[in-house]
């Protein structure tokens, strides 16, 4: 099964997120997949294809990971883009107050490390809007995100830490939880 780890956003910040979405589409500056707002989650680390075994071993690290962390508010606030603006690939929206969520990915990357994974590039909070396939107009695109550059998406609750299940489809990835463990109050 191919899975990742992830935090849930909440509903609030998801309106404001597919309406910044609509606002992009509407440029028709880039033919962008964008992502389906059930699909809308903070990456902590994408693992991949697993076994059972490894799902069991990976489940009680996440408990043990769970319980050290307070649950806490995080803002979404602003525009990005992977790899670069000259080359756009990725748009997202970024997660202010993310120490703890970085903090949290680290102890994730260190503790899976030691079951063989692979270690992750430099750890950045966000959360992915849409995949770019190709821009039509480039200085359009970089207008529209560059307004979205400061915008704020709102406040929502980091509860728990998830680990979801991601099956690949032609008309896009379907995402289910396999197990959520909860932060402490």
């Amino acid at each position: 099964m191919r899975v990742f780890i992830a935090i849930d956003i909440g509903d609030n910040v998801r309106e404001k997120l597919v309406q910044a979405q609509d606002r992009i589409a509407r440029t028709k500056a880039a033919k962008i997949k964008f992502v389906e707002p059930e699909n809308f989650h903070i990456t902590l680390k994408f693992l991949g294809e697993i076994t059972e075994e490894q799902a069991e071993e990976i489940k009680e690290i996440l408990q043990k990971i769970a319980s050290k962390y307070k649950k806490h508010e995080v803002k979404v606030r602003g525009f990005g883009v992977f790899p670069n603006y000259s080359y756009v690939r990725v748009i997202w929206a970024g997660v202010e107050g993310d120490q703890i969520i970085k903090s949290m990915a680290n102890d994730i990357e260190k503790e899976l490390r030691k079951l063989g994974f692979k270690r992750d590039k430099d750890f950045v909070a966000h959360v992915t809007i849409g995949r770019v396939k190709f821009v039509k107009d480039k200085v359009e695109l970089m207008l529209t995100l560059k307004e979205l550059t400061n915008e704020d998406f709102g406040n929502f609750t980091v509860d728990a830490i998830e680990l979801k299940k991601s099956t690949l489809t032609p008309k896009g990835p379907i995402y289910e939880t396999l197990a959520r463990f909860e932060l402490k109050d």
